[in-house]
């Protein structure tokens, strides 16, 4: 059993034999089948040959990126507040360097998400920080990899 990873847009799959058979993320026509066709990874494979980067963007608030770049390239924002940190949005490589940094700027109080791009890995980030995922009820046919992490909300706003 493994967690498939979609190499094209990051999102992680529940456990399996098998891959799944495609990814509705990539076949929403909003995103794309790569070019060479469905291909996966998982959390494991891109821990050997992958790295995050922080990089600063302003005073309390630091880009995180993979090395070399993965899927659509997405880059997930470490928001520090004296209240607690928030991670926007997930990229799909976590590793023990990523955690040991988040933790020596104060560990995560919890995880927004703004859209399915971005969903990745977030049930591993949950999980390594021992927090909840806020993301909008409309968007819950979007996960696929449910968790008892993820609280969804309803309305215009939320605040965390």
């Amino acid at each position: 059993m493994f967690q498939s990873i979609c190499i094209t847009c990051g999102t992680r799959y529940p456990a399996a034999a098998t891959h799944p058979t495609g990814c509705p993320i990539c076949e929403d026509d909003r995103q794309y089948i790569n070019p060479n066709g469905q291909q996966w990874t998982t959390l494991e494979a891109l821990q050997a040959d992958h790295h995050n980067v922080f990089s600063p963007v302003e005073l309390g608030v630091t880009a995180i990126s993979s090395e070399p770049k993965f899927a659509i390239g997405q880059r997930a924002h470490l928001i520090e507040t004296p209240a607690g940190n928030v991670l926007w949005d997930c990229i799909s490589l976590l590793d023990d360097a990523t955690v040991a940094e988040i933790t020596a700027r104060g560990g995560l109080a919890g995880i927004a998400i703004s859209h399915p791009h971005f969903y990745t890995t977030m049930s591993a980030w949950a999980q390594a920080f021992d927090v909840p995922v806020w993301l909008h009820r409309s968007n819950e046919p979007w996960v696929f990899e449910p968790s008892p992490s993820v609280h969804y909300w309803d309305g215009d706003t939320l605040e965390l």
